[in-house]
């Protein structure tokens, strides 16, 4: 029996295992603080003002803390108390700390400010007058890290802003928004290319004329992220020295500045605040952003794949990749590093989208995104990767060249498609423009689903194509997740919480855990019923002959049992259970310590690991006797489907 065959097997045992009905977990009498109704239930989540319990029929409800009775109170603050105490905050994610708020639009007079221009305070706003160029310098200097927010209305649907920011602490650069037709942002200058020709190109329109927009910069010694309304324009880390500003320029390092240009806009907010901490102060990225040594190879025990940075800390895979490891396991390997970075855990894992993205700890620089979410159909790009050629051959950082001939619907979800070849190991690797910028993810599981329908497809057409395997029908054609999702993505772990950021890294390590545990528990299910000796079996026969076998565990036939036993006594399914076993003991350590799993799964998690331990015991001694046998693990066995209903509920 090979490993896939295996797997097969196991997924037909725990889809009947599955699909029997659950027991209660452990609960506790809630009572409210009138003594007029009480429950009895268990405590799974709360914040400062309701409290969510789990009643013994597994439904959930919500009720106000402050209806509850004193004693239940504060037996949720001490909850709340402990959980806050055990939370493990991930780098990269850690909002920065801001220093007071200071209000640089009070401080700025048009008469004294102004470079060019025509500016007028308009009661509590400023506002240019439509010249050429209209320059205003902020009379405040800047230092160190810091975060401008900008509130802004269009008057006139022509015409850009733009605003001047201080980065490194001498030096400058000009962050540019909607100019030209068609409208376009970006940062100027970057290695001497202004906003068309370098990384931070965006081709969509940012303002809305006659409706306010927030703008907000954050700025840090190599790093710059800039939105508008919530939504990420520009992201770009490096060397501050590769920043400048055009020589007709003539404002102090230590200003920031305000112009349009061919336009007319009305500013009634402008705050500054000082960073004070961030896990961004000491970060210093390895030379430029290339995809050469941007891209990495993804390794852990149990598979591999492909990923790569796409912002400070945060590396893009997809998620079938990493869906069995725990961030411990992963060995991310970058071109020309010796050591692999520390991964933190899974941010974000989108089992539908197959999306991942990654907390790790690395000073390379990341790729740049196309946040505008461009769909460059027509255009040629090029596709990196780690694919596998076989007898554990990897390519590293492989480059296949293609174009996007369209988008098409795979399973409910768009895709590009490209024309262009690629292997396995490849899977989460970037889809690059020819100004490098991410455009989309390779994704293996849509191109696997893709071949199949072009195929289909094919064969409905023209007959002479049922019998042509797949490869051969449409060579050359992958798929990848579009930008605009993984700008998506980006922007919902950028605005994660602490809190949020290590329940979403915790939950992902649980799943790994709870899979492990579902794995093993089938294969030493298996091997207690290929082990039993012939005699057992012969006593099986004669009681099933002369009593309902309903409550009976039903055996293997020999001749299948002493295949199945072969099979799960070879190498490849002997080192598997190996890997799965492999610091299980830790796992659990750090699950019952979990401040986002309620108490009856984290016993339940227990149980079911002495309930895997007990079927091993069983497989290994199962005695001569059936009746006591069948049992027992009719015991087990119920126990084991249990346990992983109602841990499976929960994660």
């Amino acid at each position: 029996m090979t490993v896939p065959q295996l797997r097969a097997l196991l997924f037909l045992v725990f889809s009947t295992l599955l699909s029997q009905p659950c027991s209660a977990g452990e609960v506790r009498t809630w009572t409210t603080s009138d003594g007029r109704y009480s429950v009895d239930a268990e405590l799974i989540e709360a914040n400062d003002t309701e409290v969510t319990l789990k009643r013994a029929d597994r439904t959930a409800i919500t009720i106000s803390i402050i209806k509850l009775s004193q004693p239940d109170r504060d037996l949720v603050q001490a909850w709340l108390h402990e959980r806050k105490q055990t939370e493990k905050f991930k780098p990269g994610i850690v909002p920065d700390v801001l220093g007071e708020a200071v209000d640089l639009l009070a401080m700025i007079d048009p008469a004294k400010d102004k470079q060019t221009g025509k500016w007028q305070r308009d009661a509590n706003a400023i506002m240019s007058l439509g010249s050429s160029r209209a320059r205003i310098v902020i009379p405040h200097p800047v230092s160190g890290s810091y975060q401008l927010r900008l509130v802004a209305q269009r008057q006139i649907d022509s015409g850009s802003l733009n605003i001047g920011l201080a980065v490194g602490n001498r030096h400058q650069v000009l962050a540019i928004f909607d100019y030209g037709r068609p409208k376009r942002s970006g940062l100027a200058w970057i290695d001497g290319k202004n906003e068309p020709s370098n990384s931070t190109f965006y081709r969509k329109p940012v303002f809305t004329t006659g409706r306010e927009s927030e703008i907000v910069c954050t700025v840090h010694n190599s790093h710059l992220h800039i939105t508008c309304d919530d939504k990420t324009i520009v992201d770009w880390a490096g060397d501050p020295s590769r920043l400048t500003l055009h020589p007709n320029f003539r404002v102090p390092s230590d200003r920031l500045f305000i112009e349009t240009l061919f336009s007319s806009f009305r500013i009634t907010e402008l705050q500054y605040q000082s960073i004070h901490e961030s896990e961004l102060s000491r970060y210093k990225p390895r030379g430029k952003p290339t995809p050469a040594h941007s891209v990495a190879l993804i390794e852990y025990p149990l598979g591999h794949g492909s990923g790569f940075l796409a912002a400070p800390n945060l590396l893009i895979t997809n998620y079938h990749v990493i869906e069995d490891a725990v961030a411990s396991e992963l060995k991310i390997v970058f071109p020309e590093q010796r050591d692999s970075p520390k991964v933190h855990g899974v941010l974000l894992g989108d089992v539908d989208r197959d999306l991942a993205i990654l907390s790790v700890q690395t000073q390379q620089a990341p790729l740049a995104v196309a946040h505008d979410g461009h769909s460059p159909i027509g255009d040629s790009v090029q596709l990196r990767g780690n694919p596998t050629m076989g007898s554990g051959v990897t390519l590293r950082d492989a480059v296949v060249k293609g174009t996007v001939r369209s988008m098409v619907r795979v399973e409910g979800y768009d895709f590009l498609q490209v024309d262009a070849s690629i292997d396995s190991g490849s899977s989460g690797g970037p889809i690059l423009n020819e100004l490098d910028q991410v455009v989309g993810v390779i994704a293996m599981k849509a191109t696997d689903e893709g071949e199949k329908w072009i195929h289909e497809s094919l064969a409905r057409l023209d007959d002479s194509f049922k019998n042509k395997p797949r490869h051969q029908a449409h060579q050359g054609i992958a798929f990848g997740i579009p930008g605009q999702d993984l700008v998506k993505a980006l922007d919902h772990v950028r605005g994660l919480t602490a809190q949020q950021a290590g329940r979403n890294a915790q939950l992902h390590e649980n799943r790994v855990v709870f899979k492990r545990l579902a794995t093993l528990a089938g294969i030493r299910l298996l091997e207690a019923n290929v082990n039993v000796p012939d005699v057992m079996r012969h006593q099986a026969a004669r009681v099933t002959a002369t009593r309902g076998a309903d409550d009976l565990l039903e055996l293997i036939p020999a001749e299948p049992a002493r295949l199945l036993r072969a099979a799960l006594q070879s190498e490849g399914p002997q080192h598997t259970v190996t890997l799965l076993q492999q610091n299980m003991d830790e796992h659990l350590k750090t699950i019952r310590s979990s401040p986002y799993l309620s108490q009856s799964t984290i016993r339940d998690f227990h149980a079911l690991s002495q309930r895997i331990k007990a079927i091993e015991q069983a497989a290994e001694r199962p005695g001569t006797d059936y009746l006591r046998f069948s049992a027992t693990m009719m015991r087990l066995q119920k126990d084991v489907t249990r346990l992983l209903s109602e841990v499976k509920q929960e994660l």
